[in-house]
């Protein structure tokens, strides 16, 4: 039997990417900045991060870092999907991922979306890996298409992002992620925020 097949994906999960023009003139001066942060408060705060260093989270108004505010806010106000009444509350913080270390899996509760500025990544210094988040409801579904449906649709239970230096990414902040374990002989390290959306009348 002739069929003609075709899928319309709907309802997608939106992962945005933004790559920061010359960053290599930023990121000695941002890997700088981070360990001064490190040393000022060297235990930081414990939530995800297992091993390595994560800062307080802070308003971006209020980073001492005038070099990553405007990185961030500068990025940040040219973001192209969104409306022109729509303005953005940002909060982040800083996180050193020593050897070994990883991100247990998690989500961003209290804000719509969070993303991530990798300052310094070493190769193989751990992916950023986002579970589906129909992942029970649909498992059989997923595992019982092909490996060319798979790649054209993203019809996948999870899916990875390598860590690229002075690349932003942008996600649903209810969306679970971890990062995996820091395999190389070098720190990584890189800039989280959250986004709190607020519609302007």
């Amino acid at each position: 039997m002739d069929l003609n097949y075709k899928v319309t994906p709907i309802f997608p999960t939106c992962i945005h990417s933004l790559e920061i023009d010359n960053f290599d003139t930023y990121r000695d001066q941002l890997i700088k900045e981070s360990y001064q942060g490190r040393d000022e408060d060297p235990i930081g705060r414990k939530l995800s991060n297992r091993g390595g260093w994560q800062s307080d989270q802070v308003n971006i108004l209020q980073c001492k870092s005038e070099t990553l505010k405007k990185i961030i806010i500068d990025s940040l106000s040219g973001f192209l999907p969104m409306s022109e009444n729509v303005s953005m509350v940002i909060e982040g913080w800083k996180n050193i991922n020593f050897p070994g270390s990883f991100n247990v899996k998690h989500n961003h509760p209290r804000s719509n979306l969070s993303g991530v500025l990798w300052i310094k990544a070493p190769k193989d210094s751990g992916n950023i890996v986002f579970t589906s988040p129909q992942f029970f409801d649909k498992f059989q579904e997923l595992y019982s298409y092909n490996d060319e449906f798979k790649l054209k649709s993203n019809a996948y239970m999870t899916y990875y992002f390598i860590p690229k230096e002075g690349n932003i990414l942008i996600f649903p902040s209810s969306l679970e992620h971890e990062v995996k374990k820091n395999e190389s002989n070098e720190d990584r390290i890189s800039y989280s925020f959250n986004l709190i959306l607020k519609h302007e009348e």
